[in-house]
C-alpha cells in the first residue's frame, strides 16, 4: 500500500502571485495605491511562503500570512459585495462572469451583491495557513483555513487539492476523492501554470484519488486513476507502486477463492 498522497511543494506558487495581474482591484481607490497595496500583500505572502519551506510554519503562520489574512479581514468586514481573490485571468473572468455585467458593476445571482475580484493574496494567504497547519498534522485548523481560502476562490486547483490532501490524511476519503475530482475539472482554469506544471498537479491529483479508492475498495476505478497518472507522466513512482499494490490485491483475492 503506497503511503498517503503528498500534495504539492509550494516553490511554484510564488510564481503564481507574479503572474496575476489581470485581477481587478477593490473599487474605489486611487490606482497607484490599489497596485503598491497589492504588491505589498503579495510579497508577505511569498514570505510567508518562504518561512513554511524553511520548515518554519508557525512563523509563517503568525507573521506575515495572519499580517495579509487580517488586514485584509479588517478592510472587508462590513462590504456588502461579493469579494473574490483570484489568481490569473481564467479565474478571475469566472467569477467575474457569475453576473451578467462588466467586472465592477456587476450583481452576484440571487443576491443583489456587486462582484468584485481583488487579486489572489488573501485567499493565499489563507491557503499557506492551512498548509502550514496541515504540516504540522493540525488538520483541523488546515481545514478551518483552507475553507476560508476556497470561499474567496472556490476554483482553484491548488486549494481544492490541499483540501482533499487534508480530508485524506483524516480518513475522509470519500470527501477527498471528489476534491480531488473538482481540482482536475477546474485545472484549464489554472492560467498561472505553465503546461508542465499542470501536469505535475494531474499526476498527483490522480494519484491522491487512486490512494482513496483503494480504502474505499473502488479497485477497478483506483487502477484507472493511477493509469491517469501514468499517461502523464510513466515514471512515476507513487502511481507506479499503487498499480503493483492492486496487482497485488488481486492476486490474494484469486488465491483466497473457493477451495483454496
Amino acid at each position: 500500500m503506497p503511503r498517503i498522497w503528498k500534495r504539492a511543494a509550494i516553490a511554484c506558487v510564488v510564481v503564481s502571485l507574479a503572474g496575476c495581474a489581470a485581477a481587478l482591484p477593490p473599487r474605489d481607490t486611487p490606482q497607484s495605491e490599489k497596485v503598491i497595496k497589492q504588491n505589498s500583500d503579495d510579497k508577505e505572502v511569498a514570505d510567508g511562503l518562504a518561512l513554511i519551506q524553511a520548515g518554519k510554519p508557525q512563523a509563517a503562520i503568525d507573521g506575515p500570512l495572519s499580517d495579509v489574512a487580517s488586514r485584509l479581514e479588517r478592510q472587508y468586514a462590513k462590504s456588502d459585495d461579493q469579494i473574490y481573490s483570484p489568481r490569473g485571468q481564467a479565474l478571475t473572468v469566472a467569477y467575474s462572469a457569475y453576473s451578467g455585467h462588466d467586472v465592477g458593476d456587476k450583481k452576484h445571482p440571487g443576491t443583489g451583491k456587486r462582484v468584485i475580484n481583488i487579486g489572489p493574496a488573501w485567499a493565499m494567504a489563507y491557503w499557506a495557513r492551512g498548509y502550514a497547519y496541515s504540516d504540522m498534522g493540525r488538520y483541523k485548523e488546515a481545514e478551518t483555513e483552507l475553507a476560508k481560502a476556497l470561499a474567496l476562490s472556490p476554483k482553484d486547483s491548488q486549494y481544492l487539492g490541499e483540501l482533499a490532501y487534508v480530508n485524506q490524511r483524516e480518513g475522509r476519503y470519500d470527501d477527498s476523492f471528489k476534491l480531488y475530482r473538482a481540482a482536475i475539472r477546474n485545472i484549464d482554469l489554472m492560467d498561472v501554470w505553465p503546461d508542465a506544471q499542470k501536469n505535475d498537479f494531474l499526476c498527483r491529483a490522480y494519484g491522491g484519488q487512486g490512494f482513496d479508492l483503494v480504502q474505499l475498495k473502488r479497485y477497478d476505478e483506483a487502477g484507472k486513476a493511477y493509469g491517469a497518472c501514468l499517461k502523464l507522466k510513466p515514471d512515476d513512482a507513487k502511481s507506479k507502486a499503487g498499480m503493483e499494490g492492486l496487482r497485488g490485491m488481486k492476486a490474494s483475492a484469486a488465491g483466497a477463492g473457493p477451495g483454496k
